[in-house]
């Protein structure tokens, strides 16, 4: 498992998320994107698995799913099922609070 710190506090995951929703990070050669639902942080893949448009625009509803704006395509933010079942599962990636900083851990 790749595990990589991506903030050194939770407040500045915090800051990060509190003008946009959705943010990317860069982690090596791969892009990430995390979200904040319901007090609880998530992280999962860059691009819709069904035609590759950034989730960055996307929406996050109130049920914890990423809409993708191109054919809103629902995925649940936990466990990255595609809920309209029309294409593949996104990748999700878990997210990690310590004391030591906020980690991800890429599969």
């Amino acid at each position: 498992m790749n595990r990589t710190k991506v903030f050194r506090t939770k407040e500045d995951l915090e800051s990060a998320l509190s003008d946009n929703p959705i943010r990317v990070l860069r982690i090596g050669e791969q892009k990430v994107c995390i979200a904040k639902h319901d007090d609880t942080f998530f992280a999962f893949q860059h691009l819709c698995p069904h035609q590759k448009h950034p989730l960055k625009e996307g929406l996050i509803t109130d049920f914890g799913e990423i809409v993708c704006p191109l054919h809103e395509y629902r995925f649940n933010l936990k466990s990255g099922i595609c809920v309209n079942q029309k294409c593949s599962d996104l990748i999700t990636y878990q997210i990690e609070i310590e004391s030591q900083g906020v980690f991800i851990n890429l599969k």
